[in-house]
Protein backbone atom coordinates (compact mmCIF):
# COMPACT_ATOMS: atom_id res chain seq x y z
CA UNK A 1 0.00 0.00 0.00
CA UNK A 2 1.04 3.61 -0.55
CA UNK A 3 0.88 6.39 1.99
CA UNK A 4 2.59 9.62 2.94
CA UNK A 5 4.89 9.57 5.94
CA UNK A 6 8.10 11.02 7.30
CA UNK A 7 11.28 8.96 7.40
CA UNK A 8 14.15 9.48 9.84
CA UNK A 9 17.65 8.07 9.60
CA UNK A 10 20.14 8.46 12.46
CA UNK A 11 23.72 7.28 12.50
CA UNK A 12 26.67 7.41 14.93
CA UNK A 13 29.57 9.43 13.60
CA UNK A 14 32.86 7.53 13.12
CA UNK A 15 31.40 4.33 14.50
CA UNK A 16 33.98 2.25 12.61
CA UNK A 17 36.86 4.02 14.34
CA UNK A 18 35.10 3.79 17.67
CA UNK A 19 34.36 0.09 17.31
CA UNK A 20 38.00 -0.68 16.54
CA UNK A 21 38.89 0.32 20.11
CA UNK A 22 36.43 -2.20 21.59
CA UNK A 23 36.11 -5.95 21.81
CA UNK A 24 33.14 -7.61 20.05
CA UNK A 25 31.30 -7.89 23.37
CA UNK A 26 32.00 -4.24 24.19
CA UNK A 27 30.66 -3.29 20.76
CA UNK A 28 27.36 -5.04 21.38
CA UNK A 29 27.10 -3.66 24.91
CA UNK A 30 27.73 -0.14 23.63
CA UNK A 31 25.23 -0.43 20.78
CA UNK A 32 22.52 -1.80 23.04
CA UNK A 33 23.21 0.93 25.58
CA UNK A 34 22.97 3.65 22.92
CA UNK A 35 19.90 2.23 21.17
CA UNK A 36 18.09 1.80 24.48
CA UNK A 37 18.53 5.56 24.98
CA UNK A 38 17.23 6.50 21.52
CA UNK A 39 14.18 4.24 21.22
CA UNK A 40 12.21 5.97 24.04
CA UNK A 41 12.70 9.28 22.22
CA UNK A 42 10.99 7.98 19.06
CA UNK A 43 8.00 6.02 20.30
CA UNK A 44 6.31 8.86 22.30
CA UNK A 45 6.13 10.92 19.11
CA UNK A 46 4.11 8.23 17.32
CA UNK A 47 7.23 6.95 15.62
CA UNK A 48 7.87 3.34 14.64
CA UNK A 49 11.38 1.93 14.38
CA UNK A 50 11.48 0.13 11.04
CA UNK A 51 14.90 -1.40 11.55
CA UNK A 52 18.34 -1.11 13.09
CA UNK A 53 21.12 -1.17 10.50
CA UNK A 54 24.21 -1.73 12.62
CA UNK A 55 24.54 1.52 14.55
CA UNK A 56 21.95 3.27 12.36
CA UNK A 57 18.26 3.74 13.12
CA UNK A 58 15.51 3.95 10.51
CA UNK A 59 12.23 5.22 11.95
CA UNK A 60 8.87 6.05 10.40
CA UNK A 61 6.44 8.73 11.49
CA UNK A 62 3.08 8.12 9.79
CA UNK A 63 1.11 10.95 11.40
CA UNK A 64 3.04 14.18 10.87
CA UNK A 65 6.41 15.70 10.03
CA UNK A 66 6.31 17.57 13.35
CA UNK A 67 6.35 14.23 15.17
CA UNK A 68 9.57 13.27 13.39
CA UNK A 69 11.25 16.60 14.05
CA UNK A 70 10.30 16.64 17.71
CA UNK A 71 11.51 13.06 18.02
CA UNK A 72 14.84 13.95 16.42
CA UNK A 73 15.33 16.89 18.77
CA UNK A 74 14.47 14.64 21.72
CA UNK A 75 17.13 12.20 20.52
CA UNK A 76 19.75 14.96 20.44
CA UNK A 77 18.72 16.13 23.90
CA UNK A 78 18.95 12.60 25.30
CA UNK A 79 22.33 12.19 23.62
CA UNK A 80 23.67 15.10 25.68
CA UNK A 81 22.55 13.36 28.87
CA UNK A 82 23.98 10.05 27.66
CA UNK A 83 27.33 11.69 26.89
CA UNK A 84 27.53 13.18 30.37
CA UNK A 85 27.18 9.67 31.73
CA UNK A 86 29.88 8.43 29.36
CA UNK A 87 32.19 11.21 30.51
CA UNK A 88 31.69 10.24 34.16
CA UNK A 89 32.61 6.66 33.23
CA UNK A 90 35.75 7.83 31.42
CA UNK A 91 34.48 7.38 27.85
CA UNK A 92 34.62 9.85 24.98
CA UNK A 93 31.35 11.49 23.86
CA UNK A 94 29.65 10.31 20.70
CA UNK A 95 28.00 12.37 17.98
CA UNK A 96 25.15 11.42 15.68
CA UNK A 97 23.75 12.72 12.42
CA UNK A 98 20.05 12.72 11.54
CA UNK A 99 18.32 13.13 8.18
CA UNK A 100 14.56 13.57 7.77
CA UNK A 101 12.41 13.53 4.63
CA UNK A 102 8.68 13.41 3.95
CA UNK A 103 7.02 11.74 0.99
CA UNK A 104 5.05 8.85 -0.47
CA UNK A 105 6.31 5.39 0.43
CA UNK A 106 5.31 1.88 -0.54
CA UNK A 107 4.66 -0.30 2.50
CA UNK A 108 4.81 -4.05 2.15
CA UNK A 109 6.59 -7.31 2.81
CA UNK A 110 9.87 -8.32 1.21
CA UNK A 111 11.94 -11.48 1.33
CA UNK A 112 11.79 -15.12 0.41
CA UNK A 113 10.12 -18.22 1.75
CA UNK A 114 12.54 -18.61 4.64
CA UNK A 115 12.88 -14.97 5.72
CA UNK A 116 10.42 -12.11 5.30
CA UNK A 117 10.02 -8.69 6.85
CA UNK A 118 7.82 -5.65 6.58
CA UNK A 119 9.44 -2.47 5.32
CA UNK A 120 8.96 0.67 3.26
CA UNK A 121 10.53 1.38 -0.13
CA UNK A 122 10.55 4.61 -2.11
CA UNK A 123 12.63 7.49 -3.37
CA UNK A 124 11.57 9.37 -0.21
CA UNK A 125 13.34 6.78 1.93
CA UNK A 126 16.51 7.09 -0.14
CA UNK A 127 16.52 10.87 0.22
CA UNK A 128 16.21 10.66 4.01
CA UNK A 129 19.26 8.39 4.04
CA UNK A 130 21.17 10.81 1.79
CA UNK A 131 20.37 13.70 4.11
CA UNK A 132 21.75 11.80 7.07
CA UNK A 133 24.93 11.22 5.06
CA UNK A 134 25.08 14.92 4.11
CA UNK A 135 25.02 15.92 7.77
CA UNK A 136 28.60 14.59 7.94
CA UNK A 137 29.69 16.92 5.14
CA UNK A 138 28.17 20.02 6.70
CA UNK A 139 29.15 19.12 10.26
CA UNK A 140 25.64 19.51 11.70
CA UNK A 141 23.53 17.00 13.62
CA UNK A 142 20.14 17.46 11.92
CA UNK A 143 19.12 18.09 8.31
CA UNK A 144 15.63 18.08 6.80
CA UNK A 145 14.39 18.25 3.22
CA UNK A 146 12.26 20.97 1.68
CA UNK A 147 9.41 18.42 1.64
CA UNK A 148 9.57 18.05 5.41
CA UNK A 149 9.88 21.79 5.93
CA UNK A 150 6.76 22.46 3.87
CA UNK A 151 4.88 19.71 5.71
CA UNK A 152 5.48 21.18 9.18
CA UNK A 153 2.36 22.54 10.83
CA UNK A 154 4.23 25.35 12.60
CA UNK A 155 7.73 25.73 11.11
CA UNK A 156 8.19 29.00 13.00
CA UNK A 157 8.40 27.00 16.23
CA UNK A 158 11.79 25.66 15.22
CA UNK A 159 15.21 27.19 14.61
CA UNK A 160 15.74 26.45 10.92
CA UNK A 161 18.12 27.84 8.33
CA UNK A 162 18.76 27.07 4.69
CA UNK A 163 22.01 25.17 4.12
CA UNK A 164 22.31 24.19 0.47
CA UNK A 165 20.47 23.56 -2.77
CA UNK A 166 22.16 20.81 -4.69
CA UNK A 167 21.52 17.64 -6.60
CA UNK A 168 21.62 14.97 -3.95
CA UNK A 169 23.22 11.67 -4.99
CA UNK A 170 20.62 9.58 -6.76
CA UNK A 171 18.33 12.55 -7.52
CA UNK A 172 17.93 14.31 -10.86
CA UNK A 173 16.42 17.53 -9.52
CA UNK A 174 18.16 19.88 -7.11
CA UNK A 175 16.93 19.66 -3.54
CA UNK A 176 16.82 22.39 -0.90
CA UNK A 177 18.25 21.22 2.41
CA UNK A 178 17.74 22.86 5.79
CA UNK A 179 19.48 22.66 9.14
CA UNK A 180 17.40 22.50 12.32
CA UNK A 181 19.56 23.78 15.14
CA UNK A 182 17.28 23.80 18.18
CA UNK A 183 19.50 21.11 19.66
CA UNK A 184 22.70 23.18 19.47
CA UNK A 185 24.35 24.51 22.64
CA UNK A 186 22.63 27.78 23.71
CA UNK A 187 25.49 30.05 22.62
CA UNK A 188 25.75 28.41 19.20
CA UNK A 189 21.99 28.46 18.72
CA UNK A 190 21.85 32.19 19.61
CA UNK A 191 24.71 32.96 17.20
CA UNK A 192 23.01 31.10 14.34
CA UNK A 193 19.73 32.89 15.00
CA UNK A 194 21.48 36.24 15.09
CA UNK A 195 23.31 35.68 11.80
CA UNK A 196 20.66 33.61 10.00
CA UNK A 197 19.54 36.36 7.62
CA UNK A 198 23.07 37.32 6.58
CA UNK A 199 24.06 33.65 6.33
CA UNK A 200 21.20 32.84 3.95
CA UNK A 201 21.83 36.02 1.92
CA UNK A 202 25.48 35.01 1.55
CA UNK A 203 24.45 31.56 0.36
CA UNK A 204 22.04 33.08 -2.16
CA UNK A 205 24.83 35.20 -3.64
CA UNK A 206 27.13 32.19 -3.70
CA UNK A 207 24.66 30.02 -5.60
CA UNK A 208 24.09 32.65 -8.30
CA UNK A 209 27.86 33.16 -8.65
CA UNK A 210 27.97 36.67 -7.19
CA UNK A 211 30.67 36.21 -4.55
CA UNK A 212 32.56 39.50 -4.86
Amino acid sequence: TERKMTILFADIRNFTGLSETMTPQENFDFLNSYLSQMEPMIVPYRGVIDKYIGDAIMALFPESSDDALRGALAMLERLEIYNRGRARAGYLPIRIGIGINTGIVMMGTVGGIGRMEGTVISDAVNLASRLEDMSKIYGVPLLISEHTLHSLEEPQRYAIRFIVRSRVKGKQEAQSVYEVFDGDPPAMRAAKLRTRKRFEEALAFFFVGDIF
